[in-house]
């Protein structure tokens, strides 16, 4: 532990720049969507699997190499993730087709889980406790850092050079951070564990159906075919946690959640992205299809509430080492309810700034939550199971962006002819079917925004209680 100490600050800047190309290939496609709808003439919901295939391999596998890494040693795995990163960003550049490019994104979230599993447990490894909140903040910088990055980037290249070079970004990041990771982590063995193959399968049969079973929603409805997938997800949902109870080895330890403040954060960012993400996939098709934008503006607004997220995380995570989490959580939970509420006010009229400043209040709300957020789930963690932990909340935050993906769409739907969305531009009543559409997915933002402020407030009752019986014990010693 000692010499993770000395290194400490190196190790979050060598960890920070490699774990940023991650979120900024969450977000790098989502400007190029409808240039990639276009270009392979698909369906936007064919086209969602870009994004989709990324996120749910990464999400599915994430757990498991949480136990890889706690097996084989967690910067190990850490350096294998980040030049598998590098290879499979050369292969989605290459794509033939969407087919191929859905399989090389696949690939990437497949390394890209390799990393994000184990980089949150080096970096609580690295800190003591009374500066782990800081850690945790300038950590969550290159989160925001990545986000802000992906849409901006994302936005610029495809505008001059088309949607094949987004991906060569990845290209000068991962040879940098690899470089640094490999003369400054100490790869040191992990304790050797049993694989929870059988829990592993059935996580990702489960999230695979329900992300399925929406996307195929979106184009045919629902039908018999979505109620027996719908029945069979939930069937291997309760096959996954028999198996976790049962395992010696879990690859899910469901202890964990026996503690409410936990569970409730863990939901909290669940929900955080989910709001997040919505609103993420379906503004670039606003911009550019109904406010005619183009590419590298859609890219500079989306990365509005990133930036602000970037600067603002290492305070709000200073703020959470000195008064606690729970407070700084719940209002950026409400300042986000009220970003996305006030997003129903934009119509086919509004103007870039009126979108603009909707997103900075949005970055304001999540800065104040997140960095608080992850520090009480880890601080509410044993220390014996750093990779697990930082695999559950890596598992909550890209659970939220998967299933925004999907349910954004599904909301988009109700308004709007999956047809109708190919064209290049829309205009008149296919405008305003649109954006009725997108008032319905922040609607349901703001909702839940709202459901995260009072999941923030969990076990506050109890912690009031335990501080009366110190206080009263006090008195007695005194006296």
């Amino acid at each position: 532990m000692n010499q993770y100490l000395q290194k400490k600050w190196q190790i979050l800047i060598a960890v920070a720049l490699g774990t940023i190309v991650v979120p900024i290939n969450a977000g790098i496609v989502n400007v190029s969507l409808p240039s990639l709808t276009e270009s392979f003439n698909v369906t936007v919901a064919t086209s969602e699997w870009v994004i989709t295939a990324y996120l749910i391999l990464m999400l599915s596998l994430v757990l498991f190499f949480g136990r890889v890494g706690d097996s084989k040693g967690h910067e190990r795995l850490y350096l294998v993730g980040l030049a598998c990163f590098l290879f499979s960003s050369i292969l989605c550049s290459l794509s033939p087709s969407i087919s191929f490019l859905i399989i090389f994104r696949a690939l990437q979230g497949i390394a890209a889980a390799m990393m994000i599993s184990v980089s949150m447990g080096i970096v609580k490894k690295s800190f003591p406790t009374e500066e782990l909140g800081r850690a945790l903040g300038i950590y969550a910088v290159a989160i925001a850092a990545g986000l802000a990055l992906g849409p901006a980037i994302g936005g610029l290249i495809d505008y001059f050079g088309g949607w094949r070079t987004i991906f060569l970004v990845n290209i000068p990041l991962c040879v940098l951070s690899l470089s640094l990771c490999y003369f400054i982590l100490n790869r040191s063995r992990g304790e050797s564990v049993k694989w929870d193959l059988g829990g592993t399968i059935l996580q990702f049969l489960c999230i695979f159906l329900v992300v399925y079973n929406l996307n195929y929603i979106q184009k045919s409805g629902i039908d018999m075919l979505t109620v027996f997938m719908g029945i069979l997800a939930f069937i291997i949902l309760l096959l996954f946690i028999w198996n976790e109870r049962k395992v010696e080895n879990p690859l899910l330890n469901l202890s964990l959640f026996k503690q409410i403040k936990f569970t409730a954060f863990n939901i909290a960012l669940f929900l955080n992205y989910l709001c997040m993400y919505m609103v993420f996939f379906i503004m670039p098709f606003y911009l550019q299809k109904v406010l005619h934008l183009n590419s590298s503006i859609t890219g500079l607004v989306l990365a509005t509430a990133p930036l602000i997220m970037m600067f603002l995380a290492p305070l709000s995570g200073l703020l959470s080492d000195k008064f606690g989490s729970r407070y700084l959580a719940f209002t950026g939970s409400l300042l986000s309810a009220v970003a996305l509420f006030s997003m129903t006010q934009l119509t086919i009229f509004s103007s870039f700034g009126d979108v603009i400043w909707r997103f900075g209040l949005l970055g304001v709300g999540a800065a104040f939550f997140q960095s608080p957020n992850n520090r009480a789930i880890m601080a509410n963690a044993p220390d014996e199971q750093p990779g697990m932990v930082s695999s559950i909340i890596v598992t909550m935050r890209n659970m939220g962006m998967v299933f925004a993906v999907s349910i954004a769409g599904l909301l988009l739907y109700t308004t709007i002819t999956p047809s109708t969305l190919q064209s290049q531009v829309l205009f008149n009543l296919a405008a305003y079917d649109f954006t009725t559409g997108m008032h319905r997915v922040v609607i349901l933002g703001g909702i839940i925004s709202i459901i995260m402020a009072l999941l923030s407030l969990a076990g506050l009752k109890k912690e009031k209680l335990d501080f009366y019986q110190i206080k009263d014990k006090m008195d007695n010693l005194v006296r």
